[in-house]
């Protein structure tokens, strides 16, 4: 009687075992392909195809990287603000966050040194109140509003400056000079209630001894 040379048929368990092994070769091979294409195309809608696929996928963690990585380098290209807004709403917490808020603050800042008004280091002041360029638009700031002062050369040009600014880099300047136009204001007068008023308004001014000089000749008078 001749033996059958036929291998035995695999048990029931075996063949399930290979099947599943079988379907994870294909899913990974499947997965790496469509990882590769993903990667050649390198854009975000490729990235997102790719997850939408595999979101568990074992380069899934890769390509979540690369969205953002692409994301946040599109944004610097814009170079904008609102472009860095974008990205930072997106990934409040991700790996270019840090630099991104410094991006956007040094962008900001760019902008209202192009405008160079008091409105536009104001608003800037606002948003980003602190660090090196804050202090920077800071001193345009009191430079602007000096200048404007200054140029106007009137009381309330300069205590509109102290107002703003009271411990501004002018703020003594600004004293002297409001202690000057009220010296000539009294001088232009010329008289004991003019001067008595000045006195009393700015008691230590370097124009107060030439006032009290005058108060003293006039001897009690008013004109």
């Amino acid at each position: 009687m001749r033996r059958s040379l036929r291998s035995p048929p695999a048990p029931f368990p075996v063949l399930l075992v290979l099947a599943a092994l079988s379907a994870l070769l294909l899913a990974s091979c499947g997965e790496s392909l469509a990882y590769r294409r993903a990667r050649e195309a390198d854009t975000i809608p490729a990235y997102r195809e790719y997850l939408q696929a595999h979101p568990e996928g074992e380069s899934a963690g890769a390509a979540y990287r690369r969205v953002e990585d692409i994301y946040y380098e599109l944004s610097l290209k814009e170079r904008t603000p609102q472009a860095l807004d974008r990205y930072l709403k997106e990934y409040p917490d991700g790996r270019h966050a840090a630099e991104a808020r410094s991006k956007r603050r040094q962008l900001a800042h760019e902008a209202a040194v192009r405008r160079d008004t008091p409105e536009a280091y104001k608003a800037f002041l606002r948003e980003h109140p602190e660090g090196a360029l804050a202090d920077a638009a800071r001193s345009r700031l009191d430079e602007i509003l000096f200048r404007r002062a200054a140029a106007l050369d009137e009381p309330l040009a300069y205590r509109a400056y102290l107002q703003e600014l009271p411990a501004g880099l002018h703020a003594a300047d600004a004293h002297q000079a409001l202690e000057r136009i009220a010296f000539l204001e009294a001088a232009g007068t010329d008289n004991l209630a003019a001067y008595e008023r000045f006195l009393t308004a700015y008691p230590d001014s370097r124009y107060a001894p030439r006032a009290r000089e005058r108060v003293a000749a006039m001897g009690g008078r008013e004109d």
